[in-house]
């Protein structure tokens, strides 16, 4: 179960805040370099989101799907909340420089700088929010597709830790958006995970409850 989740994470921070990736797409086309610089434009607008999920865990051994539900809150360039509802309760709060990791059975607050695996999360998000990302292109190599009005951006992970795990991410954007939607994680062991954002919300008001770490 906390494989699953911590890919969730991984997942959710590729969705709402996929600019980074985004921005180091190699110039190409002009196709390719108008639609990345729309969505860098939208993703520079945006203030917050919110958003229910589905997420389907398909494991290679076996034959049926594991599905789990949940909703996701962003705010700022610090602020995040991935929490599972549905079949099993746990939430996963990321606000400045800590984390909380909340089960049914227990809660741990940890700082981001006692753990390399937060610090780059953290560098990876406010990257993305401010912009830095730009100059910085060690985290993914990234194409960009477009067909039947759909546009896709695939990403094969650079860094040793992401690259252990994943041989591929696949971003579905909404051009109307100019977000993505659908996260899929190919996994090295043959497992792949899809997340679809639903009812996505943006720049609306955010309880800083929500974002609570205690």
């Amino acid at each position: 179960m906390k494989k699953i989740m911590r890919y969730g994470f991984i997942a959710c921070l590729l969705a709402c805040l996929s600019v980074c990736a985004l921005a180091q797409q190699p110039a190409g086309t002009d196709e390719s370099r108008k639609m990345v610089a729309e969505v860098c434009a939208a993703a520079a607008e945006m203030t917050s989101l919110q958003c229910d999920f589905v997420q389907v865990k398909q494991l290679s051994l076996l034959q049926t799907a594991l599905t789990s539900k949940g909703k996701m809150y962003y705010r700022g360039g610090d602020r995040l909340r991935w929490e599972y509802t549905s079949p099993y309760t746990y939430t996963f709060v990321l606000n400045g420089d800590r984390v909380m990791l909340k089960s049914s059975e227990k809660t741990d607050v940890v700082s981001v700088r006692s753990s390399r695996m937060f610090q780059e999360i953290a560098r990876i998000m406010l990257n993305s929010v401010t912009g830095r990302c730009l100059a910085d292109e060690s985290d993914f190599k990234v194409t960009m597709y477009k067909a039947d009005g759909q546009w896709e951006a695939r990403l094969v992970p650079q860094q040793k830790e992401m690259a252990a795990l994943f041989s591929e991410v696949r971003l579905h954007i909404d051009p109307k958006l100019r977000m993505v939607t659908v996260v899929e994680l190919k996994e090295r062991s043959g497992d792949t995970t899809r997340i679809e954002m639903k009812n996505v919300r943006k720049n609306g008001t955010i309880d800083d409850a929500v974002f609570s770490v205690q």
